[in-house]
């Protein structure tokens, strides 16, 4: 009984003694997970504590490998040297599933080169207030584009070629909650609940192989402890297969006392239990005496005296093992990973049964950074537009205030530590830099200066870099809305109006939410809303605004009263370049509309026949006679008449005299010279002069129209 609640249990894996629990040293028990948590060390040094963990696994008698969890909320951020990616709310306004799920298929190889094979995404709230500390880790407001990235990174995560189990999270309405309180309640209808559940039938639908249960409550009750939630919808309803996780120490929450406590989250559906540390000294941040026991022994006596089934705890640990089955975690060779499904991507497809150790040199690859750039650039949305854009690489730049040159506030918040920093560490790209390095291309790498406070006069052109400090969770959480920006920046932009008051501003506000803007929005000519870009989002910024790439984010969330959900401007293309100058061509001739265009001419042809006799019809025969052929063609269309040259002119005006001249002949019997008269025949009483005619001859005449 009690290995089978130490596989419902997970412990943080800096607790001294984690080791000695997870190969039995320290009784009879056994572990079944471990999570990294806050600021991480570099990928190697994480690929030997994940390896030095597992191989502690493996002593113990049953040899159950571990599942490693790690919070890779926007790639494998909270790690040195990997590389990060926009947040959720970027991938919002992006809009794009294909590169969603790309993202994360880029973050499961650079956790699986750590030896960790779970992350805690994606997401899956629909953020109702910006308030709320965890907006940006929110897909939209929406709840339909919610589900349709969430089950985009879902597969990403599971279907690449170095898969890792996804987490939907937070099960639910987390992002609903009154006033935009972490961990508060959310008061729903039931028709407004179903719509919050929805993004899970997604996930779900999609293979997610865990949910994660939220801190919040629903109508009062918390959603550790609601069996309706847990079991009836999601397992029941929905059908998961999967693990249920409770959230950090989330399960504490609940009412009663400790073993009261863990019976009631068991019931409610929860698998396994994430117990949190300390890093302060003391008895509950050694494993071996402070939650391990807690947690074991308070579970063996609920089991004893009937407060949790064994079938519950039997059902719990089959799901838990189910995904390390899934995971290939319970092969003969457990030292890896099996792809859960066929390769989805060609880049990874070289790393679909590599070690660890191999996946080493692709991380922060070429290949990934390039791809947080495009991200970070379809991420950004383009929200006022007076025409300064885009800019030269060789015009004179000032990028100012905090954010200008601050790697941190870029990064935002779960990124190298769980609150994020301010200062400008970390690999990646900040504004500045990204500036300077596009100007260089064009070899004016000194048209671009930087002043944090904007009290500088170089500059034709002041890129205002306005942003949020980092923060995660509830201490992002804020009283007023909208939210209000920092003073320094309202600073910053009242020293660039006094020092050039007709510079033109440019504004980029990094944000991890909405924010109040309205004061620099009268003072700015263009407003880019950048919402926490990552590691390469400087660069993404500079070939935004340098035009070398077009806007595409709208907004995942309205922006105040100003802009609504789905609002983003385009730019319009530059005019093309006028063609350069020809050598001067000689003067058409005006088309002569009457003739078409010869065709070139063909081969000569065989002599034709001579032409019959002109026939008299009107003497000859005295029916109706068919109309005389046309002298000249039809005038030629528009679209086929062609400037013909003085030659031809002249050419078709001669036949055009010719042909009338033998018309006139056809009708009038001769031309303008009095013609010798023929001989008369042998019968004199049968011949009759040219001009006279009988009164049969005159009728004739008459009906067919002619005038005697």
């Amino acid at each position: 009984l009690r290995e089978k609640i130490g596989q419902m249990l997970q412990l943080v894996e800096y607790m001294s003694g984690v080791e000695a629990v997870a190969d039995g040293s320290w009784g009879d028990s056994s572990l079944g997970s471990v999570l990294y948590s806050g600021g991480l060390p570099s990928v190697g040094s994480l690929r030997e504590r994940s390896a030095r963990l597992q191989r502690a696994a493996r002593r113990h008698r049953l040899g159950i490998p571990l599942l490693i969890g790690v919070d890779a909320v926007h790639g494998h951020a909270q790690a040195r040297g990997t590389t990060v990616f926009p947040h959720n709310i970027g991938l919002g306004c992006a809009r794009n599933e294909s590169l969603a799920r790309q993202l994360a298929e880029a973050t499961s190889l650079e956790v699986a080169a750590c030896g960790i094979n779970w992350v805690f995404g994606p997401c899956v709230a629909a953020a109702q207030d910006d308030r709320w500390g965890r907006t940006y880790e929110a897909f939209s407001s929406d709840v339909e584009l919610v589900s349709r990235l969430g089950e985009a990174q879902v597969r990403g995560l599971q279907e690449s070629s170095t898969p890792v189990a996804a987490c939907a999270k937070h099960l639910a309405a987390d992002g609903a909650t009154q006033h935009g309180r972490d961990q508060g309640d959310a008061v729903l209808s039931e028709a407004e609940l179903q719509a919050h559940l929805r993004p899970y039938r997604a996930a779900v639908q999609a293979g997610a192989l865990t949910v994660m249960v939220s801190f919040s409550s629903i109508n009062g009750r918390p959603a550790h402890g609601n069996r309706w939630l847990v079991t009836q919808f999601l397992k029941r309803e929905l059908g998961f297969e999967g693990l249920v996780v409770s959230d950090w120490g989330g399960i504490n929450k609940l009412p009663g006392s400790t073993e009261q406590q863990f019976a009631a989250g068991i019931n409610a559906g929860i698998d396994l239990v994430m117990l949190p540390g300390t890093n302060a000294p003391g008895t509950w941040n050694q494993a071996t005496s402070g939650p391990w026991r807690a947690f074991v022994d308070s579970v063996e006596r609920s089991v004893k005296t009937g407060r949790i089934s064994l079938e519950r705890i039997d059902a719990a640990v089959r799901r838990v093992l189910r995904v390390k089955g899934k995971l290939g975690l319970l092969a003969a060779d457990a030292g890896g990973t099996a792809a859960l499904r066929p390769p989805s991507s060609k880049h990874l497809a070289a790393a679909a049964a590599a070690e660890p150790k191999q996946l080493a040199p692709l991380v922060r690859s070429k290949w990934h950074r390039a791809l947080a750039e495009e991200a970070a650039a379809h991420s950004a949305v383009l929200l006022k537009h007076d025409g300064a854009l885009p800019l030269s690489p060789t015009a004179s730049v000032l990028v100012a205030c905090r954010g200008g040159r601050s790697l941190g506030r870029q990064m935002g918040g779960w990124s190298l530590s769980w609150q994020g920093t301010t200062r400008d560490e970390g690999l990646g790209t900040n504004v500045y830099d990204g500036f300077r390095a596009r100007a260089g291309r064009a070899g004016c790498e000194a048209c671009v200066s930087f002043s944090e406070r904007g009290d500088a006069d170089s500059g034709d052109v002041a890129i205002a870099v306005v942003s949020e400090d980092p923060y995660a969770e509830g201490v992002g959480d804020r009283a007023r809305s909208p939210v209000p920006m920092h003073g320094a920046d309202h600073a910053c932009l009242d020293n660039l109006m006094k020092r050039r008051s007709s510079r033109p501003v440019i504004l980029v506000a990094i944000s991890g939410r909405p924010v109040d803007i309205s004061e620099f929005d009268r003072r700015s000519s263009v407003i880019i809303a950048s919402f926490v870009p990552g590691s390469e989002g400087g660069s993404a910024i500079a070939s935004l605004v340098y035009g070398d790439r077009p806007f595409k984010g709208r907004l995942c969330r309205a922006w105040g009263e100003h802009w609504s959900l789905g609002f983003g401007l385009r730019l319009e293309p530059p005019p093309a370049a006028p063609p350069p100058p020809q050598e001067p061509s000689p003067p058409k001739v005006p088309v002569f509309r009457l003739l078409r265009p010869a065709p070139p001419p063909p081969p000569p042809p065989p002599s034709p026949p001579p032409p019959p006799p002109v026939q008299m019809w009107w003497l000859s025969s005295p029916t109706t006679p068919p109309p005389p052929p046309p002298l000249l063609q039809p005038p030629v269309p528009e679209e086929t008449s062609l400037s013909l040259n003085l030659v031809e002119i002249l050419g078709g005006v001669a036949l055009g005299l010719a042909l009338l001249a033998v018309l006139r002949r056809v009708l009038c019997g001769g031309g303008g010279k009095k013609q010798a008269q023929a001989a008369p025949p042998s019968d004199a009483a049968e011949w009759k002069a040219p001009n006279s005619f009988t009164d049969s001859d005159r009728r004739h005449a008459k009906t067919s129209g002619f005038s005697m």
